[in-house]
């Protein structure tokens, strides 16, 4: 069995307002069509605030420390520069969620896995390793990364960590999913990149999964199972591939209509009903997903609000987003008694739908 003890976030510094985000691309173009479309997906987008590891975007030209220092932004970043500001931001932001931890420097001890989830940004010696290091973890812990697979990797990281305390005995596992999004803003206005440089932010989550149900853990909460489902008809829809200058992003507004028709066959295939589920964890990967997912289940969007408020406070931050949501779940819900259920669901690349159940013990 494998049981959720402790899960902590954290986001960068630099804070910027919906509107402060918007200025800035705004001021990147002289075309009124693409700054009319701005506008209008910024004011949909459902987003109050986000965050970044980059101080630029509400400062001049002339103050600016990674894009070029003109108004055009021209020449953008190349990716090498790109991944060398990840190199240096993405450890830190890490620690800062991992260390929020209760009592995490006694814990540290009997952490026996590592498990890194990132897509924004990869090098070697990598995250895992440098988390080692820096927390003074054991030299024989065992290491893995998931890269690259989207919003939706940090369901399958604690799939992963489900199977590894399923089968090792006194199993400590430390997921830790660190993305910086906003390193990949660039001067792009086809449909697509707009609503990316619109909604992703930064951020880091960290949780700590168990295979020993501790005596004096309070609201425990075990996972129970897991479900996936690729949309292959989506295959293009939601994409995320490598450019000399940064990280190109595929988002159509086709993807919310795909996963409304296919969840609520999803859950029927694990005759699983929206009754049977008390609380939910959905990634809020944009506005118009979070409402088509209410619509095909007939759930009143009371039920996501604190996916709702997730997106408003921090915008979609890729892989640790549902973390987030999952998080706000567990400290606000009142009835954590025993057999009351978590349904918690993401979306990413493919498109692919990772879905997971837990309960409380």
């Amino acid at each position: 069995m494998s049981y959720i003890f402790a899960i902590e976030t954290a986001v960068p510094d630099y804070s910027y307002s919906q509107q402060e985000l918007t200025d800035f691309y705004l001021r990147s173009t002289d075309d009124k069509a693409h700054r009319r479309k701005i506008k209008i997906v910024a004011e949909r987008s459902g987003i109050s605030k986000r965050y970044s590891v980059i101080k630029d975007f509400k400062s001049s030209p002339d103050n600016f420390e990674f894009f070029n220092k003109t108004s055009t932004l021209l020449p953008e970043p190349s990716l090498s520069q790109r991944m060398q500001v990840y190199k240096q931001q993405a450890l830190p932001l890490a620690l800062k969620a991992i260390k929020k931890i209760k009592d995490f420097n006694n814990i540290k001890k009997s952490v026996t896995h590592i498990i890194t989830v990132t897509c924004t940004g990869l090098y070697a010696p990598g995250l895992d390793i440098d988390l080692m290091k820096a927390l003074e973890l054991r030299a024989d812990v065992h290491r893995s990364s998931v890269n690259f697979m989207g919003c939706n990797a940090a369901v399958l990281a604690l799939k992963q960590a489900h199977a590894i305390c399923n089968s090792t005995l006194h199993a400590n596992v430390l997921v830790v999913c660190v993305e910086l999004c906003t390193l990949h803003f660039q001067k792009r206005y086809n449909d697509d990149y707009i609503l990316s440089n619109l909604i992703f932010g930064d951020g880091a989550a960290a949780v700590l999964v168990s295979s020993d149900p501790l005596s004096h853990s309070k609201d425990l909460v075990q996972i129970k199972s897991f479900k996936s489902l690729i949309l292959h008809n989506g295959y293009k829809d939601m994409a995320w591939q490598l450019s000399e200058t940064g990280f190109i992003m595929n988002l159509t507004s086709y993807v919310s209509g795909l996963i409304k028709e296919n969840i609520k066959p999803m859950l029927a295939s694990v005759n699983l009903k929206t009754s049977e589920i008390d609380h939910w964890a959905i990634h809020p990967g944009g506005k118009r997903i979070l409402d088509d997912f209410c619509s095909a289940l007939d759930l009143d969007k009371s039920k996501l609000s604190h996916t709702y408020q997730v997106l408003k406070d921090y915008g979609n931050m890729s892989s640790p987003t549902v973390l987030f949501v999952l998080k706000n779940v567990l400290d606000q819900t009142n009835d954590k008694t025993g057999g009351q259920t978590i349904f918690m669901a993401a979306f990413g690349p493919g498109i692919s739908i990772e879905t997971m159940q837990m309960a409380y013990v």
